[in-house]
């Protein structure tokens, strides 16, 4: 695969070409750092701006206009990446090759149309489509906690640090909701367009030239290139382990677990706590796993992941309330055995696993684009120097970190009550 770089006047045009697949992706990120009173907003204008537009102002208009140009996939949707809030515009096409040659034009035209011409009049939004998307975000906010295994994390990090970006709401929040109107929508959407940071990326077998000249016509940003900030979060100290235990009506027991990563390394950071969280309980055969589940079943489902900009490690499980001391027990003995008892086995396996799992990366057209976004904006190596830096690891890196991951917040939201009670 061949990678170009070129600066434009308001952002970067990344383009990556290959001949594997038989589609072209165009992504457009609009990023800036992030809000808590502008998540509400930028779900409201990015679901507006997907919906309809002044050229095709209907969804059936709208509709026929993407049966027209052989159904190419156009979304927009936001997502935080530490300190940043980003807005992602995604454009994914047949080749136009295969079907017709104007296609590739008429796709970017149309995604042009979605981003830059908002149906709009005398700077408001049109009341019918606005009242739509009004609806259908109230909806999605009152439904958070119908997944009791996200909204069991989202309250352990408003307990952890409620001032933290990680611990603001991905829905957004009822009260802004309701000081949305279509005119002041309306103004949020030309000043976001001025200040955001952008970034193009294009994937597939295209001719770089076209590219260029589609993009600079058609994608042509007003904004001011400037200094981006760090997207990773910095980690306070761990003063003491806080643990609360909330009550609601469900009928298993979630429990989330917040750990701070604390002065890492650039190495560790970008390679040893990957496979520390493998063997800790990222992998199949993880230790979290095995004792608490496999061997105790004291757990329904139990794993841990990596936030990496946010620089913490979140344990998740499935429990009944009457196991919770005993898991507590068990996770903080395994935690501490990290830095002890790893061996040789243990670690080769994670490596193995974790390098199987950057090799499927490589499986579709949409995973080498998010691959290669990540790498760009959290300042990652290649796919191809990372395997080199994984092999590196050893089992004293492994044991060195134990001593940098610290429990900060336990948070059960227990079944069947309606207490609230803080331990």
């Amino acid at each position: 695969m061949k990678e170009k770089i070129l600066d434009l006047k308001y952002g970067k045009l990344h383009l990556l070409k290959t001949k594997k697949f038989r589609s072209i992706t165009l992504k457009v990120l609009l990023s800036d750092v992030i809000k808590k009173e502008d998540i509400t907003k930028r779900n409201f204008l990015t679901d507006y701006l997907v919906l309809t537009t002044k050229k095709y102002s209907t969804r059936q208009k709208l509709a026929l206009k993407i049966q027209d140009l052989y159904s190419p996939y156009i979304s927009g949707y936001n997502t935080r990446l530490g300190n940043y809030l980003i807005t992602k515009f995604s454009l994914s096409l047949l080749n136009p090759k295969y079907t017709d040659i104007k296609m590739l034009e008429e796709s970017i035209d149309l995604l042009s149309e979605m981003i830059f011409n908002p149906n709009q009049k005398n700077n408001k939004f049109e009341k019918k489509s606005f009242n739509i998307i009004k609806n259908g975000i109230l909806n999605e906010i009152k439904t958070i906690k119908e997944s009791p295994k996200n909204y069991s994390t989202i309250r352990m990090f408003e307990n952890m640090d409620a001032s933290k970006p990680y611990a603001f709401r991905g829905y957004g929040y009822i009260e802004d909701l309701e000081k949305i109107t279509e005119e002041n929508l309306y103004q949020y959407y030309k000043d976001f367009l001025k200040t955001c940071n952008v970034d193009i990326y294009v994937i597939g077998d295209f001719d770089d030239d076209e590219i260029i000249k589609l993009v600079k016509e058609k994608l042509n940003f007003k904004t001011i290139k400037k200094e981006k900030t760090s997207i990773y979060l910095n980690s306070d100290k761990v003063k003491k382990i806080k643990t609360i235990i909330e009550k609601e009506d469900f009928k298993q027991s979630k429990l989330s677990i917040g750990c701070k990563l604390l002065d890492l390394t650039e190495f560790e950071r970008k390679y040893v706590i990957n496979i520390y969280n493998m063997i800790l309980g990222g992998g199949f055969n993880s230790k979290l796993m095995q004792e608490i589940r496999e061997k105790n079943s004291l757990a329904y489902y139990i794993n841990s992941n990596i936030l990496k900009a946010d620089n913490i490690l979140l344990i998740q499980s499935g429990i009944s309330s009457n196991n919770f001391k005993k898991v507590i027990s068990s996770i903080k003995k395994i935690m501490k055995q990290m830095g002890s008892e790893v061996f040789e086995a243990e670690l080769n396996d994670a490596k193995t696993e974790y390098i199987s799992l950057l090799d499927e990366v490589y499986d579709n057209i949409d995973s080498i684009l998010e691959n290669y976004i990540a790498t760009n904006l959290l300042n990652l190596d290649s796919l191809e120097k990372r395997r080199e830096n994984i092999e590196k690891i050893s089992l004293d890196d492994i044991k060195n970190i134990s001593k940098k991951v610290k429990i900060d917040t336990i948070y059960l939201l227990e079944d069947g009550g309606e207490a609230n009670e803080e331990i």
